[in-house]
């Protein structure tokens, strides 16, 4: 994943910096100077060059001694021959100042070393292919014990993006990111274990040595909250919350829930990123380059994520989240605010970042506490921070990848008014006490002393401490104190019943939710606990509450149906929670259901939502096609007094579980039931079937009806006859609708294996008006379904649609079809050529890749024929694609693309022209779509956001905007000069 960034704004409305991004480094005093923090603050050096050099991950030991990975050689190594470059570093504040002036190799020779871990006398560091355990037992600084924990993690991928973090986690194993790499790791300590193939993040006993599967997949980033919430990171989405366990997921077999994370930012979205992704918006006041402007304002390389709890930040700064990215020069800092069963990343204050610098060169990566309850902050201090993987191969050649090979900083960060550091608390005698002292250390205001503590109490494995840990329970302790006592007492299985229930009852909701998550585990062995849970599913916190839900799955206590389904009712709205709930009921969903019906008694209060629809949809996918008729009947029957909104979620998710297991025969068993089929030898259908799908007609209908409901009534309108059900739908591809009710109705309409559908989606005036959004959807389904490609190819060979609306993953589908008169059907149309005239000029223009070109030139071809649609290098206008990209395709291909502009267009580039009902006419690309709303982006950049209501019509252009003919505004030289520009040629 590249890290790329540009300026996108100045905090504090400062002035632009007069720096560029060719400028030189600044001495660590200067630097000092360009930093730009929120007010309250105050930022020291640690350390710097020669101490110091390329600092990518910190921690401190309970000696207070700094353990610093120094990934030198990155990003690409040393020469071939040559040692590998990485060092692991110990520093030392001998004089207690807050200047780390003392240095010793603790390791040397080591690759690419990006994760230290302190861990009984010496320290964890990852460092690919291996994780190590490194000790220094003469007590020279040295580490002349270096051990190989395991091995096998994956090498050959970018070195950005290994396995990293090793972090200490609640329960006691040490958990590990693992990028984009995989691998299959072993432990030489452990020869007679099988080899674990890694498919995401892991984690591993620092005892035996054992791996598993951590949910999650994050990239250089790994921090926990005091509750013992796991967060990660990637370079676009700067803080995702690890909600749940998959191990929940698996317990029921059709639950259609796969998700284990959740984005906690808000994203923008970004339909000029290759996949649309989005990223939260940030603000520099360093003016770096950027590589594609596309990344322009939003994180494109976050990592170092930290959940702050240290004690020498302002107090508002505490349990905030905490990320760099160095792209952006940049430290950034969001509140993380409870959001159902999990979190939503807050921006603190307005384009003002927490910790910005004007100095291009500032790279901050990784953020960590200090023994002093400050931040302290890792930075590389390079000219580049991108790696050459991802930079096209012209632009490589020209990037310096070596400034600053030999620099390194390290920061604190602290309140104004926290003392000189030489007035900070002294630190405890963590080696000297005894366990109950280490105990009461849990409950310091610092979570860096804490840490240590726990990390010590779990090295020492001594379950002597568990009486001074059940007394700390007992006692008034603060609740990060109190969890940690309780994991504590569960990793040295030290935790008795009447403990635990205590803790159920605990005034703090983080300390109810670690009880619950303990007593999952026991609920099985120890029934008595059911209670205690039993009591919090009206838990007035919503994170208890879903832990409940998860922890009720494992008993079989009737009453506990009772409990989910009072979680449900009130939550479920959250997808996270509803979740839980599905995933605690295999095999009892219709139980589940009747004690809805129970919480809610009175005709028409239960409330219609995606609860409903997600129960009948398990409901649906657990019964036999056979049983579907009679289940209708039985679930509308038990539903009959409650709003027609309810029964037809319900109904229309037990459509959709069913529906990947029908086969022709069945389906007309389902269309009999509604009175849909055609085969009029058929029973009638029973009244109530019949009344339902009246219902779900007018509901789908109404445009005032809520937008839930109307998707789960659209579905069932297949089940009416072909001619009426087509008819219905093809009425809600309307650009007055939201997009969602489009894409449902095409979705809808796939399923029908009608010709009808083919011929009304293709219909010239209807393909003409369909958003992008609904192509998309459209060209999906018809390209994905057997009973649609034949008519879908007749479609193409008659120019309806044009080939190029495919995109790569619909072309791949056709051309590699499983059916051989299909597949060759599709590459005959797809690989036909363009139209004469263009391909003959093509073959004038590629006498233009014979001349020498000259690209200082090709910047002024650039300028005059295509800015006023392009940008490239921050210059032009964005209304086409960034150009950035191009610069991995070859001369010929662009050759092809700026001749025959129809040849391949973008997705998501397509024109359009729209009329208003006030008579205006606007053309240009639409770029995003609401329930209420689409906004066109025009020539020369200008957006403007219409109400569907106000759109008389929209009609799509089959041609590219790009201009025809546009070679011929361009002498032969011109065109080679061109580029060769842009191809990023010097």
């Amino acid at each position: 994943i590249p890290m790329l960034f540009v300026l996108a704004a100045t905090a504090h409305g400062a002035p632009s910096p007069a720096a560029s991004a060719e400028s030189s480094p600044l001495r660590p005093e200067s630097a000092l100077s360009g930093f730009r923090l929120e007010p309250g603050l105050r930022i020291e050096l640690v350390a710097a060059e020669p101490t110091v050099i390329d600092p990518v991950a910190m921690a401190f030991d309970e000696r207070g001694r700094l353990f610093v990975a120094e990934n030198r050689g990155y990003p690409t190594g040393p020469p071939a021959g040559d040692a590998p470059a990485g060092v692991i570093a110990l520093l030392e504040d001998r004089d207690g100042d807050g200047h780390y002036e003392t240095r010793h190799d603790y390791a040397t020779n080591l690759t690419f070393p990006n994760g230290v871990l302190p861990w009984k006398g010496g320290v964890i560091v990852t460092c690919a292919p291996d994780v190590l355990h490194l000790r220094d037992t003469d007590g020279d600084g040295h580490a002349d014990v270096r051990q190989v924990l395991l091995t096998g993690f994956t090498t050959n991928a970018s070195t950005q993006l290994r396995v990293s973090h090793p972090t200490l986690g609640p329960d006691g194993w040490i958990y590990l990111t693992c990028g984009l790499s995989g691998g299959t790791v072993t432990s030489p300590l452990h020869p007679e274990r099988p080899p674990f193939e890694v498919r995401g993040d892991v984690r591993f006993h620092p005892s035996t040595l054992q791996v598993e599967a951590a949910d999650g997949r994050g990239q250089f980033g790994q921090t926990f909250n005091d509750a013992g919430h796991r967060f990660v990171c990637h370079n676009r989405v700067h803080i995702q919350h690890v909600v749940l366990s998959s191990r929940h997921l698996e317990r029921n077999p059709h639950l259609a829930f796969s998700s284990v994370m959740q984005d906690c930012p808000d994203l923008e979205p970004n339909p000029f990123l290759r996949g649309g992704g989005g990223a939260a918006r940030i603000y520099p006041i360093s003016d770096n380059l950027t590589t594609a402007d596309s990344h322009a304002g939003t994180f494109s390389a976050a990592c170092g994520l930290l959940i702050h709890r240290g004690s020498a930040l302002p107090d508002d700064c505490l349990g905030n989240a905490f990320v760099c990215d160095p792209t952006g020069n940049l430290i950034h800092r969001d509140r993380l605010l409870p959001h159902g069963a999990t979190f939503a990343a807050q921006r603190v204050h307005e384009q003002i970042e927490f910790c910005a610098s004007t100095d291009n060169w500032f790279r901050p990566v990784f953020l960590a506490h200090g023994p002093d309850g400050a931040l302290y902050v890792c930075d590389m201090y390079r000219k580049t921070i991108e790696h050459p993987d991802y930079l096209p191969e012209e632009v490589r050649k020209r990037t310096d990848f070596d400034s600053g090979r030999a620099f390194g900083r390290i920061y604190r960060i602290i309140a104004d008014s926290a003392p000189p550091h030489s007035e900070a608390p002294v630190l405890p005698e963590f080696n000297e006490g005894s366990l109950p002292d280490l105990v009461a250390l849990l409950k310091n205001e610092n979570g860096w002393v804490r840490d240590t503590a726990f990390r010590l109490l779990v090295e020492r494995s001594d379950s002597a401490a568990i009486p001074a840990l059940r007394k700390l329970l007992l006692e008034d302790a603060p609740p990060p104190a109190a969890v940690a006592a309780l994991r504590l007492l569960d990793h040295f299985d030290g935790i008795e019943s009447p403990l635990l229930e205590q803790a159920l009852q605990h005034d703090a909701p983080m300390v109810r939710e670690t009880a619950v998550a303990l007593v999952e585990s026991r609920i099985a062995t120890q029934p008595g606990l059911i209670e205690g849970l039993l009591a919090l599913a009206d838990d007035p916190d919503a994170r208890v509450r879903f832990q409940t839900a998860l922890a009720l799955g494992e008993s079989r206590d009737s009453r506990s149906l009772t409990a989910l389904a009072i979680i449900a009712a009130r939550d479920g709205r959250d997808r996270w929670t509803r979740a839980a709930v599905l995933s605690s009921v295999a095999k009892r969903e219709r139980v589940l259901l009747s004690r809805l019906l129970e919480t809610s008694p009175a005709a028409g209060t239960m409330e219609p939502g995606a609860l409903l629809f997600d129960l009948g949809r398990i409901i649906g996918a657990s019964c036999q096609p056979e049983e579907f008729t009679n289940l209708v009947t039985q679930l509308v029957q038990e539903v009959r007094s409650q709003q027609p909104a309810v029964r037809i979620g319900l109904v229309s998710g037990a459509l959709n579980g069913l529906r990947p297991r029908l086969k022709a025969s069945d389906r007309d068993s389902v269309l009999g039931l509604f009175g849909g089929t055609e085969q009029k030898q058929e029973p009638s259908p029973p009244a109530s079937a019949r009344a339902l799908l009246n219902e779900a007609v007018s509901l789908a209908r109404n445009p005032s009806t809520p937008l839930e409901s109307r998707l789960h009534a659209i579905p069932l309108l297949a089940l009416l006859e072909a001619g009426q059900s087509v008819g219905l739908l093809t009425a809600l591809i309307d650009h007055r609708e939201p997009a969602s009710v489009q894409t449902t109705a095409i979705e809808t309409l796939g399923g029908i294996d009608s010709e009808l559908v083919t011929r009304e989606l293709l219909a010239p005036d209807r393909w003409r008006s369909l958003t992008p959004a609904a192509r998309e959807r459209a060209l999906t389904e018809l390209t994905s379904r057997r009973h649609h490609v034949t008519r879908l190819l007749e479609g193409i060979s008659e120019g309806r649609p044009a080939t190029h609306f495919l995109n790569a993953a619909q072309r791949r589908r056709l051309l590699n079809h499983p059916e051989p008169e299909i597949r060759a059907r599709a590459r005959q149309l797809l690989d036909a050529p363009a139209p004469a005239d263009r391909m003959a000029a093509l073959e004038e223009s590629k006498a233009a890749l014979r001349l020498n070109p000259h690209p200082e030139n090709g910047r002024a071809v650039f300028l005059r024929a295509c800015a006023s649609c392009h940008r490239l290098d921050r210059e032009g206008t964005a209304f086409g694609p960034d150009l950035f990209d191009v610069r991995n395709q070859s001369k010929e291909s662009l050759l092809l693309h700026l001749v025959v502009p129809e040849h391949e267009i973008a997705p998501g580039y397509a024109g359009y022209t729209l009329e208003t009902t006030d008579g205006r006419t606007l053309s240009g690309i639409i770029v995003a779509e609401t329930a209420t709303g689409i906004t066109l982006r025009q020539p020369l950049g200008v957006e403007e956001t219409l109400l569907r209501e106000r759109i008389a019509r929209i009609d799509a252009d089959d041609l590219s905007l790009m201009p025809q003919e546009l070679e011929r505004s361009m002498t032969l030289q011109e065109l080679a000069d061109l580029l060769a520009y842009l191809k990023g040629e010097h």
